[in-house]
């Protein structure tokens, strides 16, 4: 049982039938916000020349930001995405997909995604739009535990 917020969508995530979820995991969530890895590999996700083919990319980008949109309570199916790839990825890259929600409506979302290679170079930019089919209460819990190590603390 999910002991943070971050453990809960892993889970829902594990839940996913399609075949490229085993390979992504959720590494960040906060309102408006998700962040998600994605180890890629040279057969299942190239084209003939052995770059990520384009469904890669527009696809996570799909998940990361539907993700984003769940940080915030809601459900979503995608009316609209749009993606520009801006540099080529060969297959075997780890891939970090990082989105935000940019409206948060009553019955539509925007969200934005950026998808980085390994060296945190921009690979894919996305723009979606999100219609909400319910909105779902999350689970009392925190968002992520802080170690006390962590750089991000203040």
């Amino acid at each position: 049982m999910a002991t943070t917020l971050l453990e809960y969508f892993n889970e829902l995530r594990n839940q996913n039938p399609f075949s490229w979820v085993k390979d992504s995991e959720v590494t960040v969530v906060e309102p408006g916000h998700a962040e998600m890895t994605l180890q890629t590999n040279e057969t299942e996700y190239c084209n003939f020349r052995g770059h990520l083919h384009g469904a890669v990319c527009i696809g996570f980008a799909d998940s990361v930001m539907g993700s984003a949109c769940f940080t915030l309570g809601k459900s979503v199916n995608t009316i609209d995405i749009s993606g520009n790839y801006v540099k080529a990825v060969k297959g075997g890259t780890v891939l970090r997909g990082v989105a935000n929600v940019e409206h948060n409506g009553r019955t539509t979302m925007v969200a934005t995604a950026r998808i980085y290679n390994e060296l945190g170079e921009l690979v894919h930019l996305a723009r979606g739009t999100f219609f909400v089919l319910e909105e779902r209460l999350l689970p009392d819990l925190p968002w992520r535990f802080i170690e006390e190590d962590d750089p991000n603390l203040i």
